[in-house]
């Protein structure tokens, strides 16, 4: 984000604890992300603290980048005496202190956007219909949290005529300090909460003397709605809520001066929005990040930055579609790509871009709403497979931060990505998890990690059940491996000895109950005295396996396990002079037991919000979805699918959607065992599920057409219940999902 304060009025904002090294340079750019950063002068790296990383521990890579002015909260571990650090209290205030500066000395209309839902598609919308008559900033995607709020403040510059911010609330109290912060001068509320954040919203319209919104329990039934029922019918939506948000960006747009007929024609003109970034495994092993919903100046530098996030040891391989309208934008579109690719960059219209998909590549394709490059982007996909299985990041992100609030700051994380990532890709999702700060990454086996490790991941990787054969893979690729018997530990000092390597790292497994893998407790004594004699291995983890943390009720077996594990532990602790990581609780017993955290917990199923405690707080992550084939009409007495098992007794219609058992959709779930759900209904299944199809009966679906969505799964009771209705648990049913099933990351 590009600034410009000087160093007394950083000194005099921020109010620093202590001040390391001489600061004599004026700030012109903030950067919170060394990943993204392109070397741009003047910089400073802000230190923010998150649930699973500190800021702090990046100063080093913030240097070798050429930054030298840091905003942190702690003394890094290595001052440099040429750059200067800025000790605060808290640096996400500090964060929030210069975006108000910058903010205030910007002297143009602020729109504040709240509410529980609609306040990005009002956003957007409104964008399109007054970017004629103003220069727009505005909050990029839904950056509306406490650290987005203030960098969408930080992106006004002295070209701006307006601006929209958008404010989101989840707690009493969150609001006041982004109101501090925008200073709104007008202020809309989109739709209400119906609960104690609806105070923090009325207090916010008091508060600004220009507040709109659309409840009718508030004192301000806004005139503007009313006006904008006469463009009802140039809006191109029918459903309740699209029509609702274009109302009110129609009024805003009114309340603004845009010349009626301006808006009517953008209004005809609205899309819907793609809300979230999808990205996508293409052909030529590459990744594909998918962001054509438009393309402006702002949004462009932040798409930029999330490629790389992303990208890992990919190279990148950039598109950008222009159309006829926007070609003046050739060369300010380059100069902003340049420093992210200096090859395989490709502008300008849809239908002049090569198709060229550099092996294994990173590839952001993005353009205007009028080159419609989602029909580029389709061309790159691997499969053209019409069902896909959706993984939305940014709820793993959240769950994520919940379970890491249910442990101390010093207990480390494993993350589970065995069998694919139960299923959801094990690549990206690896990449994902290491971005997110996670200490360790599990896998069942060493050719799982041996691909991690080709893909550029780094994180340590514990190994749980290798086979001896892979040993030589494990030392190769710096994998850790499990040793559950004393015939593989012998096996294993062997390998290790023929490639003279030694403090070979190695975790032990420990049977206290689960009577699957592992040593008895009664052979740590001579296991130690094993591990102590081979200076070939270096002791990194002891752990074990709950046999049912999920049990809150009776928990006298669980309780009997941690008492065996504590045991193991004082004996290990007392027979090693450096330090030994010990773990046992799962994703259910790091809510359920306290205790058996010690120093790591592994989280698999819980990440994806799937828990037998249905009150916690945690997001549905995954959203299985097919669509519409064909629709046909089945008379009394006909029969539907393979063996007639099914015979109308009525007039039937059916649908036929592309999904089968060699999908992962089971054969178990025929002639309505199994259901899916259109348009908010859940239709049984008809006849036997085929291989590649199936078939569901939507009789009480009048206006159902080819084409329309069915969703098998889109939330944790619907997952929960096609498990149970196949009689299995949610594990089986992620795992089974076929390869062939498209898997799409969704990050909103």
């Amino acid at each position: 984000m590009k600034i410009n304060f000087s160093t007394a009025a950083i000194i005099s904002l921020l109010d620093p604890k202590r001040i390391l090294g001489v600061f004599e340079t004026n700030i012109q750019y903030l950067s919170i992300d060394t990943r993204s950063y392109t070397q741009e002068s003047n910089a400073c790296f802000i230190a923010l603290k998150g649930p699973f990383r500190n800021g702090v521990d990046f100063t080093e890579e913030a240097y070798r980048k050429n930054i030298r002015i840091f905003i942190v909260g702690e003394e890094p571990k290595i001052v440099h005496t040429e750059a200067c650090y800025l000790v605060v209290d808290d640096t996400l205030l500090a964060l929030q202190r210069i975006a108000k500066a910058h903010r205030d000395k910007i002297n143009i209309p602020i729109l504040g956007i709240s509410g529980k839902a609609g306040k990005t598609t009002v956003k957007e919308w409104l964008y399109e219909l007054i970017k004629a008559d103003y220069h727009v900033v505005r909050s990029p995607k839904s950056y509306n949290s406490q650290i987005g709020v203030a960098l969408s403040l930080l992106e006004l510059n002295d070209h701006a005529t307006f601006g929209i911010i958008e404010m989101g609330i989840s707690e009493p109290g969150e609001l006041d300090r982004l109101l501090h912060m925008v200073r709104p001068t007008h202020f809309i509320v989109t739709t209400w909460f119906n609960n104690l954040l609806d105070h923090d919203l009325c207090r916010a319209m008091e508060a600004v003397p220009h507040s709109f919104s659309a409840h009718e329990s508030t004192s301000r039934i806004p005139t503007f709605l009313e006006q904008s029922k006469e463009f009802l019918p140039f809006i191109p939506f029918n459903d309740a809520n699209s029509v609702n948000s274009a109302q009110m960006a129609i009024g805003l747009a009114l309340e603004f001066g845009v010349d009626p007929q301006r808006i009517v024609k953008e209004t005809s003109n609205l899309s819907r929005l793609a809300l979230r970034l999808e990205t996508f495994y293409g052909k030529n092993e590459t990744l594909v990040l998918n962001d054509t919903y438009n393309l402006d100046l702002e949004t462009l530098s932040l798409s930029l930055q999330y490629m790389v996030s992303l990208a890992g040891n990919r190279p990148h391989c950039i598109y950008i579609g222009l159309d006829e309208g926007s070609l003046g934008l050739f060369d300010t579109v380059k100069n902003m790509v340049h420093p992210y690719a200096k090859e395989h960059v490709y502008i300008g219209l849809p239908h002049q871009l090569p198709l060229i998909i550099p092996t294994g590549s990173m590839v952001l394709i993005k353009g205007t709403r009028k080159a419609k490059m989602e029909r580029f982007a389709a061309r790159f996909r691997l499969r053209q497979h019409q069902t896909v299985l959706e993984i939305n990041l940014s709820s793993l992100r959240q769950n994520l931060a919940y379970f890491k609030s249910k442990i101390e700051s010093k207990t480390k994380l494993l993350a589970m990505v065995k069998a694919q990532s139960y299923g959801t890709g094990l690549e990206q999702m690896a990449h994902f998890l290491e971005g997110q700060g996670v200490d360790y990454l599990g896998v069942a086996y060493t050719s799982e990690g041996v691909a991690l490790r080709q893909h550029g991941v780094k994180l340590p990787i514990l190994v749980l059940n290798p086979d001896p054969e892979s040993y030589d893979d494990c030392i190769e690729h710096q994998l850790e491996p499990t040793v559950f018997t004393f015939r593989q530990l012998d096996r294993l000092i062997r390998d290790l000895i023929l490639h003279g390597v030694q403090q070979f790292p190695i975790h032990v497994e420990i049977d206290t109950g689960m009577r699957r893998l592992g040593f008895e407790p009664l052979d740590v004594k001579t296991l130690v005295g094993c591990i102590k004699a081979q200076p070939e291995v270096q002791l990194k983890s002891v752990f074990t396996h709950f046999a049912e943390s999920e049990n809150r009720d009776n928990q006298t077996m669980s309780l009997q396990q941690i008492e065996v594990f504590s045991s193991v532990q004082k004996l290990v602790q007392q027979s090693f002079s450096y330090p030994v990581l010990f773990h046992m609780a799962n994703s259910e017993a790091i809510l359920n037991f306290p205790k058996s955290h010690f120093d790591m917990v592994r989280i698999g199923l819980g990440m994806f919000g799937l828990s037998s405690s249905a009150e916690l707080n945690l997001e549905p992550v995954l959203a299985w979805k097919s669509l519409i084939s064909q629709i046909k009409k089945v008379r009394v007495g006909e029969s539907v699918g393979y063996s007639r098992s099914f015979i109308a007794s009525q007039d039937t219609t059916i649908a036929i959607l592309p999904l089968g058992y060699a999908d992962g959709f089971p054969r178990r779930l025929s002639n309505g065992q199994g259901r899916v759900k259109i348009k908010g209904v859940w239709c049984p299944t008809v006849g036997k599920v085929c291989m590649d199809m199936l078939m569901l009966d939507v009789t009480s679906l009048p206006n159902i057409q080819e084409g329309d969505e069915a969703v098998i799964f889109d939330d944790v009771p619907s997952i929960l219940e096609m498990a149970q209705r196949m009689n299995t648990i949610p594990y089986e049913l992620m795992t089974g999902i076929s390869d062939r099933v498209h898997r799409v990351y969704i990050h909103e």
